[in-house]
């Protein structure tokens, strides 16, 4: 299937907070379980683990760098944090877990995401004599991002990518503004996103998608709705969509019982 607003390239449906369709939730699983199930499979081994968590403290990460570097660990569990800018000269081996995570997130980008991880994963393995392997764990093996990562393919993955963002008028073909309802009361979020939908759908030219729930619909006790706006890159169509946006969050803010409501503004929403 493919969600034709929120751009998302899958065979299994999903959650989009712009589109409110269902998405097939998969079992998931943290680095520490991991840590845990490596570390009974390999007792003999020296796992260490790199996550948010484990790396809380001031000196953790220096330290884990040290040890990587004079080889005191054998097996290094995970986030993505592991590829951002780090070089592990004699890791011979990468695995990445549940691939298909990363190729079913609501999000038209979520292909060029996903490649470019798995590329920079790709690049972890076997720098110091270039004979390094990568195995990569999906349930869908016949998806295309997993191909052109096999093949180092970036010309092709960049064709396919571009003509399809053409064809549905995405980034950079258009721009995209997310705005933001967030209120303790969820029917004042909701009923503020919808009264902003119905004005901007007076702009010709722009699509409006929404209300619907964030992908994180609450945080503590703030339910968070959102609406999407596809503009047109002309100035003139996105300086009008602007302009209404913020006279409507004066009004819908000024009505009693909604002073509480916040409404927020992204463009171009990375």
């Amino acid at each position: 299937m493919h969600c034709h607003y929120c751009g998302l390239k899958s065979a299994v449906p999903h959650n989009c907070a712009a589109c409110g369709s269902n998405r097939l939730v998969s079992k998931s699983f943290g680095t520490e379980k991991i840590e845990e199930e490596v570390q009974q499979i390999f007792p003999k081994a020296r796992v260490a683990r790199m996550d948010v968590d484990s790396m809380r403290g001031k000196q953790s990460m220096n330290r884990l760098l040290d040890e990587l570097e004079k080889q005191k660990i054998d097996i290094l569990v995970g986030t993505q944090m592991v590829v951002k800018g780090l070089d592990f000269a004699p890791v011979s081996l990468v695995g990445i877990l549940n691939a298909d995570n990363l190729l079913s997130y609501p999000d038209f980008r979520v292909n060029e995401r996903a490649f470019q991880l798995m590329e920079q994963v790709s690049g972890r393995a076997g720098r110091m004599d270039g004979a390094g392997k990568v195995i990569i764990q999906a349930y869908n093996m016949a998806h295309p991002v997993l191909q052109w990562v096999q093949g180092h393919d970036v010309h092709a993955f960049y064709e396919h990518e571009i003509k399809e963002r053409e064809q549905f008028a995405y980034p950079p073909f258009s721009r995209l503004i997310k705005i933001i309802f967030k209120h303790v009361d969820e029917t004042k979020a909701v009923h503020g996103a919808v009264l902003m939908a119905e004005a901007l759908k007076k702009i010709e030219d722009i699509g409006v998608q929404g209300p619907a729930p964030a992908i994180v619909s609450r945080v503590r006790n703030w339910f968070i709705h959102e609406v999407w706006i596809k503009c047109p890159r002309d100035s003139r169509t996105l300086d009008a969509v602007k302009q209404l946006a913020k006279e409507q969050k004066q009004y819908i803010t000024a009505q009693k019982g909604y002073t509480g409501l916040q409404i927020l503004f992204d463009i171009d929403p990375v």
